[in-house]
Formats: structure tokens, sequence, C-alpha cells
């Protein structure tokens, strides 16, 4: 799938005016290292044809104009770390990937107010520190992987595990640059040195924020992004339950505590395979051929004592808040037969080395623990992939309970472990199944990619749909958002049409092409 880009020559020798040799990939093996790390198939699929680094906002918008002119597409990432999803590829083959990472700067930091501006090159380790160095009393919300973007997770609808769990309804005050080079602020920046840029998202007028979410509208070169106050006190809760029905009560609890505010952050639910692949390799339970057996399971819950099903979450405020909310989870947990709750208690101002690692996300302590997973199914280093299936369902213990049922059937009959965590949030639940496999068989990875299709197919039967996508299933997610005819992705190609005529800017990101686009066939050339 790739489209023949007449002006990319000329496109190349202007960007290398603007840049210089040491920003920009143009040559093998260079820009391999800028494909997808886990392919579904053939590695150059997605193959960007430029690889460009800018350090600032006008560099930015020079690149776009000059793609405009030159009529070459552009696809822009904050640091390429959106691995799973297809990394730092484009949807069309031979597109110009714009990776943000230099422009890595945290530009302000607001205590009293709570938030930080920073650009899409700051990870989630950067901000860490520089918050850390600079004794400000504030918390991040940290995802499993500590070296991806602040702004590119939020923008992904990306998720951390403190009180402000949900990435992406922390942003505010966005600078972009639009598909013309044109600069645009959202929300109360639309007015020029607002004090409130930063603090009060809508502005005046039709709030445009989310339409760069997941977008190919523009380019996010600065965002604010909110932070959370250190709290006087907090606790790590673990919880688990001893079967595999156990699933429904369990998450029929965790939704009645957050809809009654005693878990305010996003609480994970992962099944004993999941809690396995963070520990060790699977050769260490099972070598054989296939999925996993019954027993795998049941060996780790023996050796690690953990349940069948396993929760994890955060409470935060106060000792006195703190205490009352414990006090209200073992009531809550204590219905469900053979269940298990774990506190362990901590100061609001501990240091990282004296809480628990497999805590440090819910004290918004960023690490690399989730990339052990890439271990599982590996035999030689460097061999592991996965990528994810993530469709949104109604936080109640019966649905949940019969896709996982579901969904494990499906990845076992293409001799998959089924890894399946749920991120839940008050009245829903992201199920998150991660198909984890060996990147170096090729049988292994063409049965991923046909499974993925079977998910997407029975998901959309019972009426649920993915929130995010791997690029190469983008176009087929799409499809199943299909209410009147598709009257959403009409609406959003027409904005892509308004913005972007010529369709330069990511095209095809998350099924959005534009017109010109899909006349000319480039989700298919």
């Amino acid at each position: 799938m790739s489209h023949t880009h007449t002006g990319l020559t000329a496109a190349i020798e202007r960007f290398r005016a603007l840049l210089g040799n040491d920003a920009m990939l143009v040559d093998q093996p260079e820009k391999t290292d800028y494909n997808d790390p886990f392919p579904l198939g053939d590695p150059e699929e997605f193959a960007p044809g430029v690889v460009l680094f800018p350090t600032s906002r006008e560099q930015v918008q020079d690149i776009v104009r000059i793609a405009n002119e030159l009529d070459v597409p552009v696809w822009a990432n904050s640091r390429g770390k959106n691995n799973g999803y297809g990394g730092n590829s484009p949807r069309l083959k031979g597109t110009v990937v714009v990776n943000l990472e230099r422009m890595n700067r945290v530009l302000e930091v607001n205590e009293e107010l709570g938030y930080a501006v920073v650009e899409p090159g700051v990870r989630f380790r950067d901000l860490y520190a520089h918050l850390q160095e600079n004794g400000h009393k504030l918390w991040i919300s940290v995802p499993e992987l500590d070296w991806g973007s602040v702004i590119g997770n939020a923008l992904e609808r990306g998720f951390g595990y403190t009180a402000y769990g949900e990435n992406g309804t922390k942003l505010c005050g966005q600078e972009i640059v639009l598909p013309d080079g044109e600069l645009l602020r959202t929300g109360m920046g639309a007015q020029d040195g607002n004090k409130a840029f930063h603090l009060y998202k809508s502005g005046f007028g039709p709030s445009v924020d989310g339409l760069f979410q997941q977008s190919n509208l523009g380019i996010v070169v600065k965002s604010g992004v909110w932070l959370m106050p250190q709290p006087e006190a907090f606790a790590a809760v673990d919880i688990s339950v001893p079967e595999w029905n156990d699933l429904a009560p369990l998450a029929d609890t965790i939704r009645e505590l957050q809809l009654r505010g005693t878990i305010v952050g996003t609480a994970l639910i992962g099944e004993t395979i999941t809690v396995a692949f963070t520990i060790d390799k699977r050769s260490r339970w099972y070598d054989g051929p296939g999925a996993a057996p019954d027993t795998l399971a049941q060996q780790v819950i023996e050796e690690f004592g953990v349940g069948r099903w396993n929760a994890w979450f955060g409470v935060y405020g106060t000792p006195e808040r703190v205490e009352a909310d414990i006090a209200d989870v073992e009531r809550a947990f204590g219905r469900i037969p053979g269940s298990g709750v774990r506190v362990t208690r901590y100061a609001g101002d501990v240091a990282a080395n004296d809480v628990n690692f497999e805590h440090w996300t819910r004290a918004g302590i960023p690490s690399m623990h989730g990339a052990k997973m890439l271990e599982w199914r590996e035999r030689e280093p460097g061999t592991g992939a996965h990528t994810c299936f993530s469709p949104v369902l109604p936080l109640t213990g019966a649905e949940l309970l019969a896709d996982a049922n579901h969904v494990r059937e499906l990845c076992e009959a293409y001799g998959l472990d089924y890894h399946g965590v749920f991120l839940a949030r008050e009245r829903y639940a992201n199920h998150i199944c991660e198909l984890i496999y060996d990147g170096s068989d090729p049988a292994h990875v063409a049965g991923v990619r046909e499974l993925f299709g079977r998910l997407l197919a029975s998901a959309t039967e019972k009426g649920y749909a993915e929130y995010r996508s791997h690029v190469a299933f983008m176009d087929e997610v799409s499809d199943a958002y299909d209410f009147n005819d598709h009257a959403m992705r009409r609406f959003q190609d027409a904005l892509k049409d308004a913005l972007d005529p010529k369709g330069i800017l990511a095209p095809g990101k998350a099924g959005v092409w534009g017109t010109r686009a899909r006349e000319e066939g480039w989700a298919t050339a």
C-alpha cells in the first residue's frame, strides 16, 4: 500500500536546506530503524520515505508548507514509540515521517495551578526528572512505558495509573500547526496573551481540542498538561479473586467504588497469565506448542500468591481520607468469597526508592517494566512482538466476563495465550488483549493478523468497537463505526477536505483519508 510521491526528490533537497543532513534520514539502513518494530507481515509495508527531526515549531511549519507546495504527504509523531500500534510507521508507505523527539523542552511548570507546558518530544521520564530536580510537589500520570511522549500518549487517548488516569483528558491549551502551516491555539489561547490558556479548555464557541486526538488535522507542537498535586498520603491496593468467573463480581465492585468516588483513577484488571508475563518467560512454566494450558495459571497462582483475576489501583488524599477509602474497599471486596485485599500505605512525599517497584505507576513514578512482556514468546532475544486488540465495553461484570471468554477462545484457537487486561473507568472498560507472538515466526505473524480480523468482526457483531488501532487495521476499525452510512467518517472527511484539500497530512490516520486520497486510491495503491 503506497502512493507515488512525484515531488519527493525535490522535497528532500528543500528539507535538507531547512534542517541540515544531521536532521534527516534518507537512505537505508538508517531509515529502517523507523519502520514498525513489530511488523504484521512485510517490514516495508508501512515504511517511511524520509524521516525528519525538526527542533522548533517554525521548522514544523516550514516542513508542512514545503509538503503542500510539492504535494508530498507527511506523518508526524511525537517520539514514534507507539509500539504495538505501528511505532513510527505512517499508514501510507513512502510518507515523510516528521519525528518531533528533538522538540523536548519543558517550557513551564506552574505548581500553584498544577500544570506544565511541554513540547511533544518530552518523555514521561523527562517530565518526572524535571519536577524532581526542581522540587515541584506535582505528580505525573504515567503509563507502563516511560519512554513515550507525554503529549503523544494523551493524543492517542492513553492511560496512566494515578488519580489523573485518562491522559487524553488532561491536555489543556494546545498550539497546533495546521495542514497549510498556519498556527492555531485552542481554547482560551485563541485570545493573544490569555492568562487561562492552560486552565480552561473550551474557550468561546465550539471546542476543537478533541479534533486533534488520533487526528490528521494538525500537528500539536506544544500543550499544557494538568498535573496532580502531591497528596498527603496514598495507598496501593491489590485485589485478588480465586476463580475465573469471579471477574464478574470483581468488575461490578470496581464500578460501584468508582461511581461513588472511592477509586478516583484507572483500575487495572488482569488475569493470571498477564501477571506472569511481567515476571518471566513462558518457558519457565510451559514450553509446548499452542496456547498454554490452565496448569500454567495454577502454577503462577501457587508460586506467587496471586489470584485468577487481579486488580490494581490507588487511593489518595489526606491520611484520614485514605483510611476511609481503604475501609470502603475492604468492605466492598469482602463480599466476594475467597478474595484477597492487600494494602500498602505510603506518605505522599515518599522517595521513589522506598516505593515497591510494582507500585511505581500508581505513585506517578516512570519505569519501563511493561517492556518485559515482549520476552514471553521470543525464542531469541529481540524477536518478541505484540499488538493490541482493544475494544470499549460497558463496565458490567456480565459484559466483561462474556467478552473475556469469547476473546480467550479465539486467541487459543490460534495458539496464542490470552493476555486480557481491562482498564476500568467508572462506566466503561477498555478490553486490552495483548497479542504477544514470536516476530521471527512467519506462521505466528500471519496467524496474529488473521486473528485480529476475526476479533474485530466478532466485536462489531456484539456492538463493541476499538478505541485505538495499529496502522494495519485503521480502515477496518473505521468501517465498524457505521451508523447512518458511516456519517462520522463522512463528517471527518469533510473536515479533512476543508482544512487539508490536498490530503498531505497523515493520510489514512484513523481511517480518515479525504476525498482526493479516496478518489485516487491511496489506501490500495
